[in-house]
Order: C-alpha cells, then sequence, then structure tokens
C-alpha cells in the first residue's frame, strides 16, 4: 500500500505527531515500553522530512541517531498551541469535576458516587456544583480559591 502526502500535509502530519508524542510522554521521563511501536511509527515517518523539503523541522540528533523536531518547528508549529488549550481547559474541567464531587461526598457520603450515574436527581446535583464552581472560576479565576 501506498500512501501519497503533498508537502503541506506532511507538516501537518508531523504536528499530529508531535501532539500525540506530548501526550504519550509529557509526565515520562524514560522510554516506555507500551509507547515504542508509536515511536518507531513516528522515526519512520521523520524520515521523510528531507524527501518532503522539511529537514528544516526535523533533524537527526547525533548523539542518540533518532530524529526529532527542531527548535524552529517547536517553535513555527501550531501544535504548541492546541497542546496549551488543551492543558488549560483539562485544568479547569478537572479543578471543577474534583470539586464538585468533593462537595457531593461530604454532603451524601463517598457512597454517594456510585449513584451518580443512576440517580437523576444526584446528578443534577453533581452538574449544579459543577456549574457552580464553572461560573465562579470563568468570573474570579483562582483569586477565591482558599486551601486551609
Amino acid at each position: 500500500m501506498k500512501i501519497n502526502f503533498t508537502k503541506k500535509e506532511y507538516v501537518k502530519l508531523l504536528d499530529v505527531l508531535y501532539i500525540a508524542d506530548w501526550i504519550m510522554n509529557a509526565f515520562h521521563s524514560e522510554e516506555r515500553v507500551e509507547t515504542k511501536e508509536y515511536k518507531d511509527l513516528e522515526q519512520n515517518l521523520f524520515r521523510f522530512a528531507k524527501t518532503f523539503g522539511v529537514d528544516d523541522l526535523i533533524t537527526l540528533d547525533s548523539g542518540g541517531g533518532e530524529f526529532m523536531p527542531t527548535k524552529e518547528f517547536e517553535e513555527e508549529s501550531p501544535a504548541l498551541e492546541f497542546i496549551e488549550e488543551y492543558e488549560v481547559e483539562s485544568f479547569w474541567d478537572e479543578l471543577i469535576g474534583q470539586l464538585a464531587k468533593r462537595d457531593l461526598i461530604l454532603k451524601h457520603g463517598p457512597q454517594i458516587m456510585k449513584l451518580v450515574f443512576e440517580d437523576e436527581d444526584i446528578n443534577r446535583e453533581l452538574e449544579t456544583l459543577e456549574e457552580k464552581y464553572a461560573q465562579e472560576f470563568k468570573e474570579n479565576g483562582l483569586s477565591n480559591l482558599r486551601l486551609s
């Protein structure tokens, strides 16, 4: 099977690979066995950078013999904007969800979380708490958040 890409499509593929690699490895400093096949695929696709005339975006690391995005790629790729947007939105979603669950548990006890998906009233209460926190953070960010 043969797949044809334009130069523009190949560069977009590099962006997608960068985002995927970041998701899989951002919180790991060591190589992971479970991501090896993805890394191998990424390396295979990076090998075509010169063929597509974008060897200014991907370079061969002389130390490890692996292809890597260049500083130019990292500075110019829209991938970093997508990653940053994802991080920000994930932070707020996770914070809102965790605080709402905490409040629900404080009010009803830890067993209540088993009922969230079964009981419409409990689910609505959780959604109301999430909306309350979402509105608070939208208006004030973290300025009113206090930890004791």
